[in-house]
């Protein structure tokens, strides 16, 4: 008989992935990992990235290393460039933290790490593998993991995975659950940023974004819905088929962090909060 399979889900969320980090730091230093899938999303492929590593040092210092960066100027906007210098804040951080891609090859051994691009042309979600062919060696996933949080308008540098244009996984699959279940998960923890009670409703952002990504019609229409998309993601989350368990690990109000926060003390005290949401997960896992 096949092991009914268990998946860790993590959105993204810029620097809300604090939140996240938070989660995954006290799943790292309880040994708590009972799971066959790790599907993440934007920053969650990098939340992720660090779990299978077992690193939990200095996940806050990465967080707040981004953060500290270089790494947003709004006054791009007028020069064309990079408003979110995407590309440069990965680059930089594989430097200076070196992450070991041997280390998830180790810990994923008969399991599936993915990570969620959307296609530009077809605006359709793309589920990326860590154990794919080639993608093992740090260079190519690394590629994948930019590739899955490249916001379009924001960042201008193209990301290309075999000569085509990938964009943000969150515009085509922000909550990646229903592909987990897809994949045989039949119960599933998906790390959220946002609270229990959140209903996406369509930004500004969105609207800007569409009007920079004419020569994409379907990203067009992509953007244009995603608020549809998002909740009918919530609604597969809170009404799952009767063989699948949904467990959603969530801040219980809105976090103070924002994706582009600088604030030291805002990042700390959600990065806290994510502690201290999976200590009572944990606590209550063995009562």
């Amino acid at each position: 008989m096949n092991k009914e399979k268990t998946a860790l889900v993590i959105e993204g969320g810029g620097n809300r992935g604090v939140f996240s980090f938070g989660i995954t730091d006290s799943f790292i230093k309880n040994h708590f990992d009972p799971f066959d899938i790790y599907i993440g999303v934007s920053n969650g492929v990098a939340v992720l990235c660090w779990y299978l590593i077992r690193e939990s040092e200095n996940n806050l210092e990465k967080m707040l290393y981004s953060a500290s960066g270089d790494y947003i100027n709004y006054k791009n906007l007028f020069l064309n460039k990079d408003i979110i210098k995407f590309h440069k804040l990965y680059k930089d951080g594989e430097r200076m933290f070196k992450p070991s891609m041997e280390k998830i090859a180790q810990n994923t051994i008969g399991k599936k790490y993915i990570s969620v691009v959307t296609d530009a042309e077809t605006a359709d979600a793309e589920y990326y593998a860590f154990d794919d062919n080639n993608l093992k060696d740090k260079e190519s996933w690394m590629e994948i993991m930019i590739a899955s949080g490249t916001l379009p308008f924001l960042v201008k540098t193209p990301s290309l995975i075999s000569g085509r244009r990938k964009f943000d996984g969150g515009i085509a699959d922000p909550l990646p659950v229903k592909k987990a279940y897809e994949l045989g998960a039949k119960k599933i923890i998906v790390i959220r940023t946002y609270e229990k009670e959140f209903r996406r409703k369509i930004k500004l952002e969105n609207y800007i974004g569409a009007y920079f990504s004419k020569e994409y019609p379907e990203l067009r229409k992509a953007l244009l819905t995603h608020d549809k998309t998002y909740n009918n993601a919530l609604d597969f989350i809170h009404n799952p088929p009767s063989d699948c368990e949904i467990i959603q690990l969530c801040p219980p109000t809105r976090l103070k962090s924002k994706r582009d926060s600088k604030n030291i003390s805002v990042l700390k005290a959600d990065y806290e909060l994510g502690k201290n949401i999976a200590e009572n997960f944990l606590n209550n896992l063995s009562n």
